[in-house]
């Protein structure tokens, strides 16, 4: 286990997501394929076909017509990148990964109600995968991505190819994070639970603290226990939350406690 900026990762797998990023941001022709690539996808991109169908079972079941109304949309985010697709009866060929961020965005919507969502911050946006995802559903009007520098090239050279997304977007390198205020969505896929403790701190006092609402899925399976049951502890001083599981993970649907 290394450390990289406060990212804890397995030193080779690290090795190899960071390059294969700087390798996809300098070469146009590894950039068409990165989502494709072994290095890429042991962090991203490998969510199976079996548990792509799981993932969709519980989508349509939060959100059948809106799902459907929408699917053409959300199927813009594999158009970038060529991600492994496979067929499914309800949606036809669909990358495994963006049905996972299809069910995370309904699952937001179980929270947030109907609550106006303008500002949202996103810590680990891989290469803003959700951030597009949640566009076709969400009219917020400002979306900053908070991230590892290779990671946040990544998202800026993807999200381009969605202008007027783009035009709503913020890159945030980790080295140059400030609070943010009047937050109304924090959204952490993993990578928040993947960051040493310090680090999760600081983040929670710069950006999780000046939020509304809180979606963050706390992965588990590599990582002790303890961060999970300080981090959540801090939580509970400001948020009221409920916890579901996904696979081995845990996700956190938060909301700020009534004055």
């Amino acid at each position: 286990m290394s450390t990289y900026k406060g990212w804890e990762a397995e030193e080779q797998i690290a090795v190899d997501y960071l390059e294969t990023c700087r390798s996809a941001v300098a070469d146009d022709e590894i950039f068409a394929k990165f989502k494709s690539l072994q290095g890429y996808k042991n962090i991203l991109e490998h969510v199976t076909p079996r548990q792509g169908a799981e993932y969709l079972q519980v989508a349509m079941e939060m959100a059948g017509d809106a799902l459907l109304e929408n699917l053409e949309g959300f199927k813009e985010n594999d158009t970038i990148g060529t991600p492994d697709k496979f067929s499914y009866p309800e949606t036809g060929k669909i990358s495994p990964t963006t049905i996972r961020y299809i069910k995370n965005v309904f699952e937001m919507a179980t929270l947030l109600g109907d609550a106006p969502i303008s500002r949202v911050v996103e810590v680990g946006g891989g290469y803003g995968g959700l951030c597009k995802t949640l566009s076709v559903v969400c009219d917020f009007d400002e979306y900053i991505l908070v991230d590892l520098p290779e990671a946040v090239a990544v998202q800026e050279k993807y999200l381009k190819n969605f202008p007027e997304l783009y035009a709503k977007c913020k890159f945030v390198s980790c080295d140059d994070v400030e609070e943010v205020k009047d937050v109304d969505l924090f959204i952490s896929n993993y990578a928040l639970s993947e960051c040493d403790y310090d680090t999760q701190v600081n983040y929670y006092d710069k950006l999780v603290s000046n939020s509304k609402f809180a979606y963050i899925i706390y992965n588990l399976v590599n990582f002790n226990d303890f961060y999970y049951n300080k981090f959540t502890e801090r939580m509970g001083e400001r948020f009221e939350f409920t916890t579901n599981k996904d696979y081995e993970n845990t996700v956190i649907l938060a909301k700020v406690k009534e004055s």
